[in-house]
């Protein structure tokens, strides 16, 4: 245990069971009195969004029809006022007031035209409306600051949705040095079929998001779910849409991750930050069969010591009430020491240790316009969010490569009030990358000599290897252009229709560029031992000083040549694709019914399917508080560019050759290409639903329970095929529609409607629990998919006999989870605290044991290795004291696994690995 952890373990175990007696409280105590006062800012906006969102921030629940605030604007608000003031100061210009009817509860209600007047006269038919919600599926700017996630990004504070399953490895305490977002599954489907928004821009990677190679392959490079990364200190709320998503969203057969950057709410304001964290401040659990060989580790797989950095700054500014700006940077970076030799040698006089580097930064200026007097409002986002990873070839000298990814982006919205219809229009650019950077544009692999003595004499068959993959820019450049509109049709008294429909086209071209010749000279062979080739001459009394080294080698005596050489030559591939969309809902209300009613119509010239996606869903307000929904969704994934490119990318390769008596090279064959486009279909997942929501006056808060049910069909796999004689080696690996998957999901989740209070303290929470089987017959578009898994063939599973389809997916797939939330904060104190607790089953692994026979032929043998139920108790510690006026410092600490819980992740014949143990991150800093 560190000295760190020693030290501060009671103040964590204190502070912890301090959050936790939130339950202890009454009932009946409100979580904010009306004579409360609230310190507000809030800019001038659309008067419903702007009542919405005052409420949430006083922490009460109002109920009005939002359409009869259509058009109006609201003014700014700033300063402390009760519940009612403030209320009483956004509608002051209108003909409406509110009107408290509960504890915590108000509904808007029309003014008497004079005071003398009867009783106020309720408005039609009233809407509850909580946009601001804080459940497991939808997250305020409270919740993105202080739920855990030792990176920052918003995927890894999405744990407390019971949707969603995280990569196994994302904890690895072998790589705790890596500061990549976290990949994410929504009902079982891939990481890479999510649709991630950031203020309606998507950010999800359409170039070659599942490919994970990093060192050994010279053509591709390895990629995120994620074209830019945002850290979630820059975002205001996030939601979750996992089931029953409506028809204007697509590209899709997970769900839909959306956020929204924070605009300016204070004239003049700012902060400044820097966050630490580091081995040493984390226990680290490693397998004692492999802990002498982590701790002399050579590469990123296994990380015995790193520090992480972050540095945040931001500055906001609303001139007047019409317009604001933000500016806000952050970065985070990550230093990784690590042998370049995975054995000790002391003589060579090659670095026995280099540093490999993570860093991201996220730029993000947002602007926004709202004048009091328009119909119409909008923002501009400029974002900037590249990202560097450096690391070297282990046993190599000039070896060090970066991989670049990230890009830039320039987003705009323009919102139009026209009379009874509500016009949203974006544009947006975007240019992000998948590139590589070398020390080197050659690759050798000598057989050690002295005078090729950098790497291990020591070994069996020792070598020196030198070189890198060389410089590769892999680019995508996107336009996307977007119109929605929504409207209400007029109808009788009881049935009402809400209209929404729009377009959406995209524009994307992908370039692959090798920026200069790269050699790789391989097949290393003994040169002879007399005439002028024994001293690497050609016959013209030339030398060969690239390919022929004239030094004996330790285990053969003589000098040595390489007798292939694959040149890639400078060049690249281009790839263009156009997709368009258009989509309507109608949503139905009649008495205590709902009905949505959408489709979806999607084409791309990728796969040139024109594809049509229902959508709809039903809804009965059954009682008081008590709902019923179903739904049935079709929804459509996107294609990726790599399906394309890498279709043309092998055509640069050239091979030489050259013959055992010989330094001549052979004339330079141009190979054929390794993978090819078939005529594939768009991948989709079929959905049904049910459920309900249910909020009765004893629970203190809304329960939802659901369950669904997903069929992936057409899913996108890489298959070898034999017999292609326009392929390198008669063979092919072919993109085909031939992978599939089956989900069924049981959630529960609970939210408490408003916080709980105990002394001065209160404290909101979150229950989810959820049960999952999910069966999938792939593992990503990048993996070679056999032909047993093509022809869906039988084999032996955990001593059964079963088609290959149907044995679980061996990642994202936790049988059921149980996740505990609660944020707990002391106004007097400026302190807050929250804590998530993760109770995660046994993991089911998968290891391939050989082969036996069934019905006379072989089949593969699988077993399986359940591996022991997981626990985990995150918490955050943040501290604001007031300096002075609007001054206060910013003191932030999380823990990671506090009760320091051994929880294995994986297993193998050899070895377990296992999650990190606990962890300390700080950050300080200065808010005005």
């Amino acid at each position: 245990m560190t000295q760190l952890s020693l030290a501060l373990q009671p103040l964590c175990y204190g502070l912890t069971a301090l959050a936790s007696l939130g339950p202890t409280t009454a009932w009946a105590q409100a979580a904010s009195l009306p004579s409360d006062r609230h310190t507000v800012q809030l800019p001038a906006g659309q008067l419903a969004a702007t009542l919405a969102r005052y409420a949430a921030d006083v922490g009460v629940i109002l109920a009005f029809d939002a359409q009869l605030l259509a058009g109006r604007q609201s003014p700014a608000l700033s300063g402390q006022f009760t519940v009612a003031e403030g209320f009483a100061r956004l509608l002051e210009a209108t003909p409406y007031r509110v009107e408290r009817v509960a504890d915590q509860r108000y509904r808007l209600v029309q003014r008497p035209s004079s005071s003398a007047e009867k009783e106020p006269a309720m408005l039609e038919p009233v809407v509850v409306t909580a946009p601001l919600l804080r459940t497991p599926g939808k997250l305020d700017q409270q919740m993105l600051q202080l739920l855990p996630a030792a990176n920052g990004d918003l995927t890894s504070q999405l744990r407390i949705n019971p949707n969603i399953q995280f990569d196994e490895a994302q904890l690895s305490s072998a790589t705790g040095g890596e500061i990549s977002p976290a990949e994410i599954s929504i009902h079982g489907a891939k990481p890479y079929q999510n649709e991630m928004l950031v203020d309606g821009l998507s950010i999800a990677n359409d170039l070659d998001p599942g490919n994970k190679i990093v060192t050994t392959n010279p053509e591709y490079i390895p990629g995120q779910a994620q074209a830019l990364a945002y850290d979630s200190s820059q975002l205001c709320n996030a939601r979750v849409l996992d089931s029953n998503v409506p028809a204007e969203y697509g590209r899709f057969t997970g769900g839909v991750v959306e956020a929204e950057l924070c605009r300016a709410r204070k004239k003049l304001g700012g902060s400044v930050s820097i966050g630490y964290t580091s081995s040493a401040w984390s226990e680290q659990i490693i397998d004692p069969k492999r802990q002498s060989a982590f701790e002399q580790s050579s590469d990123a797989d296994n990380q015995p010591r790193y520090r992480k950095w972050t540095y945040k700054a931001n500055v906001e500014a609303r001139p007047s009430e019409d317009w604001g700006v933000v500016v806000s940077a952050v970065r985070r970076e990550s230093e990784i020491p690590l042998k370049r030799f995975s054995t000790d040698n002391s003589s060579n006089v090659v670095s026995q240790e280099v540093t490999q580097t993570r860093r991201m930064d996220a730029l993000a200026i947002k602007a926004d316009w709202s004048p009091k007097d328009s119909p119409h409002s909008g923002d501009i986002t400029f974002s900037y969010a590249p990202s560097e990873n450096g690391y070297f070839i282990a046993d190599g000298k000039d070896s060090d490569y970066q991989i670049r990814s990230g890009g830039v982006a320039l987003s705009g919205r323009l919102v139009s009030e026209l009379g009874d219809v509500t016009l949203n229009q974006q544009l947006s650019l975007m240019q992000n990358e998948q590139s590589r950077r070398s020390d080197a544009d050659y690759y050798r692999a000598w057989r050690w000599s002295t005078a090729k003595n950098w790497g291990d004499a020591s070994k069996s068959n020792p070598s020196s290897i030198e070189g890198a993959w060389g410089d590769v820019d892999q680019t995508l450049r996107t336009v996307n252009y977007k119109l929605g509109a929504s409207f209400d049709l007029a109808g009788d008294s009881a049935l009402s229709h809400k209209i929404g429909t729009g377009i959406d086209i995209k524009h994307q071209t992908a370039e692959y560029l090798r920026l200069s010749t790269t050699r790789y000279w391989l097949t290393a062979s003994n040169l002879p031992t007399s005439g002028a080739m024994a001293s690497c001459q050609y016959a013209d009394g030339s030398v060969d000083t690239e390919g022929c080294s004239a030094t004996a080698t330790q285990t053969q005596g003589r000098g040595q040549y390489f007798r292939r050489l694959i040149t890639y030559q400078a060049g690249g591939a281009e790839m263009e694709a156009l997709s368009s969309a258009a989509y309507i809902d109608d949503q139905m209300r009649w008495r205590d019914w709902q009905l949505r009613l959408g489709l979806r119509a999607d084409h791309d010239t990728l796969t040139r399917d024109f594809n049509l996606a229902p959508r709809s869903s039903l809804t009965w307000e059954a009682a008081p508080g008590l709902s019923l929904n179903a739904g049935a969704n079709r929804y459509y994934g996107r294609s990726l560019l790599a399906y394309a490119l890498q279709d043309q990318i092998h055509t640069l390769q050239y091979t030489q050759t050259r013959p055992s008596n010989s330094l001549v090279w052979s004339s330079p064959v141009q190979s054929k290409t390794t993978n090819r486009l078939s005529d594939i279909d768009s991948p989709y997942d079929d959905e049904a639903t049910v459920g309900f929501s249910w909020e009765p006056d004893w629970a203190g808060g809304l329960f939802d329970v659901r369950l669904t049910r997903r069929d992936g069909k057409e899913q996108i796999v890489k298959r070898l095929v034999t017999g292609q004689s326009e392929c390198a080696s008669s063979q092919c690996y072919m993109y085909t529609n031939q992978g599939s998957s089956q989900t069924r999901d049981f959630t529960l989740s609970w939210s408490s409607r408003t916080p709980w209070r105990l002394g001065n303290s209160r404290t909101s929470f979150w229950l989810a629990f959820n049960k999952s089987d999910v069966k999938s017959n792939y593992s990503s578009y990048a993996d070679t998919y056999s032909s047993d898994k093509a022809a869906d063939e039988i084999i032996q599973y955990d001593g059964k006999f079963i088609r290959y389809s149907d044995m679980p997916a061996d990642n994202y797939n936790r049988p059921w989870t149980l996740r505990l939330g609660a944020i707990t904060s002391l106004p007097a104190y400026s302190l807050s605290i929250s804590n998530l607790l993760r109770i995660r089953d046994g993991y089911q692994q998968m290891l391939q044991d050989g082969s036996t026979t069934y019905q006379g032929r072989t089949v593969d043998v699988w077993r399986k290795t359940t591996l022991p139920r997981s626990l985990t108790l995150d918490t955050v510690i943040a501290w604001n004291p007031r300096i002075s006026g609007d001054q206060r410092a910013q003191v932030k600490l999380s823990i990671e696994n506090l009760t320091n819980r051994k929880n294995m992740l994986s297993v193998s014949d050899s070895y377990a690995t296992y999650e990190r143990g606990r962890t300390f991150t700080l950050e300080l800093g200065y808010q005005f």
